[in-house]
């Protein structure tokens, strides 16, 4: 799910009524001091180096990819914006808080020269104390919480290096870190078996060693932090999630030898953890359920080993869709923490851009 920004530069002379439609905006510079007036231009105490006159620039957002409409599929809401100077020491020049208009475009003000834009979009607080965002390393340092997200809103970031002069437009390319771990598909398959004629019971899937904390604008590696349901059991991330369903969701039927569509969607920050240690674990999959009266857990390690490594690729990527077909071959294991064998379940595994439709129909 590509989702890009395009910034324009806008005319100065209107800077004026942006500033009295966004209160809140707030313009920093260190050592400089910046004052407001009114609705006036925004200057800089002199300070003995360049002008710190402020010229507005017009940020317009497109999240998705366009259907030549030029609709974004965007549904308002805010966006965080901060500039920062583009030299050794890449201090603030400037953020604001700015309220999604007409035609998905922010207005937002800095100082010409060479920049550094980050945007968030789908902020997770209603307000920040940013009194500690000085540079960009700040921000660098700074964390996005799984328990507060909105899959259907997730937060998304996006950087870029620009030279912020009149008449300019830039790209900004944003995703959400979050990734969906797809269920297209499932069935038993206990053929030459004692319990051959059974069926998995009781059956509700979850995630399990889940990442809780990733940086805002991360695009690489993704260190596990703070996981959840560390114990391989669903109930910590359940109780402190703001939407629960993302991790955890019940088939509300049994699985026999028929293939079943639950096309069951959950969610995650990524994970670049390359041993499953205690400290490093590897995020699962897990499909629990009865057989004969007894529970089973089927701990599936996503994208790894056996399990996966698509496209050379290991473990959980941002902002990707992981699609599983399952086929249950054996009874489970009893103890959630510890990831089956492919002896025991048989995986398809593929990814896919989140923006396209999955399959209904597959063959084993």
């Amino acid at each position: 799910m590509k989702r890009n920004i395009i910034i324009n530069k806008g005319r100065a002379s209107s800077l004026r009524s942006t500033l009295c439609r966004s209160a809140n905006a707030l313009l920093l510079t260190l050592p400089a001091f910046i004052v407001f007036t009114g609705c006036s231009y925004i200057q800089e105490k002199d300070t003995g180096r360049t002008s710190g006159k402020v010229y507005l620039t017009t940020l317009h957002i497109k999240a998705g990819e366009e259907d030549g409409t030029g609709e974004s599929g965007l549904s308002g809401g805010v966006a965080d914006v901060f500039i920062f100077n583009d030299d050794d020491l890449r201090r603030i020049d400037s953020y604001q808080r700015l309220e999604i208009g007409a035609g998905n475009t922010v207005d937002a003000a800095s100082r010409k020269g060479d920049k550094i834009v980050v945007l968030i979009y789908n902020p997770q607080q209603e307000s920040y104390d940013w009194s500690s965002i000085s540079s960009y390393e700040s921000i660098s340092a700074m964390y996005s919480d799984l328990r507060l997200e909105n899959a259907a809103a997730p937060l998304m970031s996006g950087t870029v290096r620009i030279n912020a002069a009149d008449d300019c437009s830039f790209d900004i390319p944003v995703q959400p870190l979050l990734s969906e771990i797809f269920l297209r598909s499932i069935r038993c398959d206990f053929a030459g078996r004692p319990y051959a004629g059974a069926k998995l019971e009781n059956v509700f899937v979850y995630l399990s060693n889940v990442n809780s904390l990733a940086k805002v604008i991360s695009t690489d590696r993704f260190i596990p932090n703070a996981p959840l349901n560390s114990d391989g059991l669903p109930y910590d991330a359940w109780n402190s999630m703001k939407n629960p369903e993302m991790v955890y969701a019940d088939l509300n039927r049994d699985i026999g030898k028929e293939t079943v569509y639950p096309e069951i969607r959950l969610y995650c920050y990524p994970n670049s953890s390359e041993e499953d240690t205690a400290g490093t674990p590897f995020t699962r999959l897990v499909i629990a359920g009865d057989i004969e009266g007894k529970r089973y857990y089927y701990p599936i390690n996503i994208n790894k080993g056996e399990f996966g490594e698509i496209g050379g690729c290991s473990g959980i990527g941002r902002n990707c869709r992981y699609v599983l077909d399952v086929t249950i071959r054996q009874t489970g294991v009893t103890d959630p923490d510890t990831a089956v064998s492919g002896e025991r379940v048989q995986i398809a595994l593929s990814t896919e851009p989140w923006d396209s439709l999955p399959e209904t129909e597959i063959e084993f």
